[in-house]
């Protein structure tokens, strides 16, 4: 990727922040605290569920592999992403707000580790995706502290 679609994809990564750091405030504020804190966790699973189309994005620019194994992790996100805002809507897990951002911080790690392992070739973007993981988990753990 050359420089300057590197930049954009910096820009809008940290344009992505906004919405968790806006709503992370709004919780902290106390301004419509228990909103602010579903819809961060919707949109945590959103942007989770969106890490794996850059995997599937990139098995189908090298047609020369297989890459079977890889499209089918590159679905993770999408399935888990789901499955978390299906919980969120049970009536059964309606009080589970700690286990949801805890679990949604989890997972946004766990990826970030994933994709040090099988993307080491692309250093911009790891150092990219490590800055906007640590910024992310940092809000899932001040929700978490503030719903306690």
């Amino acid at each position: 990727m050359n420089l300057i679609s590197q930049y954009t994809a910096q820009r809008l990564g940290f344009a992505g922040l906004v919405p968790f750091i806006v709503l992370t405030l709004m919780a902290l504020l106390d301004f419509n605290g228990e909103l602010a804190i579903s819809l961060f966790i919707l949109y945590s699973a959103i942007i989770f569920s969106f890490l794996g189309g850059i995997h599937w994005g990139l098995c189908m620019v090298d047609a020369d592999s297989d890459h079977r194994r890889s499209l089918q992790w590159s679905m993770v996100p999408s399935v888990t992403g789901f499955a978390v805002l299906i919980a969120t809507q049970l009536p059964i897990c309606r009080d589970s707000t700690l286990a949801f951002l805890a679990v949604l911080a989890l997972l946004h790690l766990f990826w970030l580790n994933y994709e040090r392992r099988k993307l080491s070739t692309h250093s911009w973007y790891l150092e990219l995706r490590g800055r906007l993981t640590f910024t992310v988990v940092a809000l899932h753990v001040i929700l978490l502290i503030i719903s306690l």
